[in-house]
């Protein structure tokens, strides 16, 4: 066991550290160095790709913890300005690619089985929240967001149409109706899970003073919601989606979080959940691509029972992949089209996109771990399944290697303007706070009882804080101007500097044995703290 976790740790710090000197998604790396592991001999990792990696620990371990964490990075305000577009491609296009890719794969490459072509279309339907995330800071906010939003719910609607396929491949006739109230109660139940997990962790988290059990507190609340909603069944086949549930419960939990998170559950426990999901993250596409070569075997093995052919195998991968890319162009250019023919007013015409942008929304739709657990969870004995994993895992490494290496370029020849609205909105807020803090401070003075000298104190204070804003401002807006001509910039190297050599102070007091270790931890602390002020918050990816 110990090999597996210092195997998948190396190869997590690995792949990273490359993607970022490369210029490429992690992902690509993560999976590539899973798939070295899978073939280094006498390892331990051998026998996670013999059994395999169970789909119940992507779905109910990896899914709820990563989606709960890059929902409370979705901004809601994009959100609903895009609603109607999200709510389509993460749920209309679903079933249209779904369709699609089995449609194609039935009638013109050979699978002659529907429900094994369906099965097949329903795992590349959606797009992946975890791949996606990789993409942030490569394009607009705006852009980002919707992909991210897409692919926080397709996940609900693909599980459905995943128990669709199951059941006409178990031979039971489906009816329109059926399939609707699928649908309608997955998303109905799990909304209304999500909202009231929400309302109660909500609740509760108000009164956990520790950070430490606040983050216990709330990493519990993603599978409470999962795990509530899953088990709510009114009817035969019309169950809640967890997925659903966890995205509402985060959505709600995060718009409501200034007035319930105490500061230093905050400031403690977020870069908790930031590690982990950065850590499960990169564990999920190190062991999809450690399941790689136990697909290519089970592929050679219906190869050999059905008398076919590897080329035949590779065809399928390729027109699974290419169908799943296509249509999801057409998809995105006939509803747009359809849109603008309807509403014509000024606010749909501010979020009109151009034909380069929905081709950079095309390839950014990247295949990843959720596709290739749905198909691992296809129960043995189902015929196809063997044939199924192998398609979708090719697929998977196809979207991630040729998608996200051609993505950079893509982005490039869209000449998509650099996206600078939220710089300007935090320096916007940072000015209004400063301002109204400041014309507030007599008042508040008055109410806590604080004498002339702190209230002159704070006024001094207020007034090189703002005097640095501006300066920043400055200093952002003419990153040429020199450092003798900045003032931001001295105060800023010389704060640094200062707390540089407080540390190597600290550092003699404890080799002068002065102050012990412990203490040392404390004053350190603080140090650090002080720096953070200095340069700011610091972006964890």
């Amino acid at each position: 066991m110990l090999e597996v976790i210092i195997a998948v740790a190396a190869a997590i710090f690995l792949g990273n550290v490359l993607a970022h000197r490369l210029g490429v998604p992690p992902a690509i790396l993560l999976i590539f160095l899973g798939l070295a592991l899978a073939l280094v001999p006498a390892h331990q990792l051998n026998d996670v790709r013999e059994l395999g990696l169970p789909p119940h620990v992507i779905l109910e371990i990896f899914l709820p913890v990563m989606l709960f964490w890059e929902t409370r990075n979705t901004s809601w305000r994009e959100v609903r300005t895009r609603l109607r577009g999200i709510l389509l491609t993460g749920t209309a296009l679903v079933v249209f690619t779904a369709f699609a890719v089995a449609w194609v794969l039935h009638s013109f490459v050979g699978v002659y089985s529907w429900p094994v072509a369906l099965i097949i279309g329903a795992a590349l339907a959606p797009t992946d929240a975890v791949a996606v995330a990789t993409l942030n800071g490569k394009l607009p906010k705006s852009a980002i967001t919707t992909l991210k939003a897409e692919a926080l719910i397709n996940d609900g609607a693909t599980l459905v149409l995943f128990a669709l396929a199951l059941q006409l491949a178990g031979g039971r006739a489906l009816s329109a109706a059926h399939a609707s109230g699928m649908f309608f109660f997955s998303f109905l139940i799990g909304a209304l899970v999500g909202l009231a997990v929400g309302w109660a962790a909500n609740s509760l988290r108000a009164y956990i003073k520790s950070p430490m059990n606040f983050s216990v507190f709330m990493f519990t609340v993603p599978f409470a919601a999962f795990l509530i909603s899953e088990n709510i069944e009114p009817f035969q086949d019309m169950k809640g989606s967890g997925v659903v549930a966890v995205v509402v419960a985060a959505f709600y939990l995060t718009y409501r979080g200034p007035d319930t998170i105490k500061p230093v559950n905050r400031f403690y426990g977020l870069p908790i959940w930031s590690f982990v999901s950065y850590l499960m993250n990169g564990a999920l596409f190190v062991l999809v691509g450690v399941q790689l070569p136990s697909a290519v075997k089970r592929m050679g093995e219906t190869i050999e029972r059905f008398d076919s052919s590897w080329g035949y195998g590779l065809k399928v991968v390729a027109a699974a992949w290419a169908v799943s890319v296509l249509a999801r162009f057409v998809f995105v250019h006939v509803v747009i089209g359809i849109i603008r023919a309807l509403d014509r007013s000024e606010r749909q015409r501010r979020l009109r996109t151009t034909f380069r942008g929905r081709v950079v929304s095309t390839f950014a739709g990247l295949r990843g771990g959720v596709s290739l657990a749905v198909a691992l969870s296809v129960p043995s004995g189902t015929f196809g399944r063997d044939f199924t994993i192998f398609v979708v895992g090719g697929v998977v490494m196809l979207s991630m290697v040729v998608q996200g290496l051609l993505l950079p370029a893509v982005i490039r020849w869209a000449k998509i303007p650099p996206d600078t609205s939220e710089k300007e909105e935090i320096h916007c807020a940072m000015n209004a706070i400063s301002r109204e803090g400041y014309e507030a401070l007599d008042d508040i003075a008055a109410r806590v009882g604080a004498s002339q000298e702190a209230i002159d104190g704070a006024k001094a204070e207020w007034s090189r804080f703002q005097k640095g804003l501006e300066e920043e401002a400055n200093a952002r807006s003419n990153p040429d101007l020199d450092d003798s001509q900045s003032y931001w910039r001295q105060n800023r190297a010389l704060r640094l500097a200062v707390i540089d050599y407080q540390r190597e102070v600290l550092k003699r007091l404890r080799n002068e044995g002065k102050i012990d270790m412990n203490v040392l931890h404390i004053v350190q602390e603080r140090l650090d703290t002080e720096e953070i002020r200095v340069i700011g918050p610091v972006e964890l990816d």
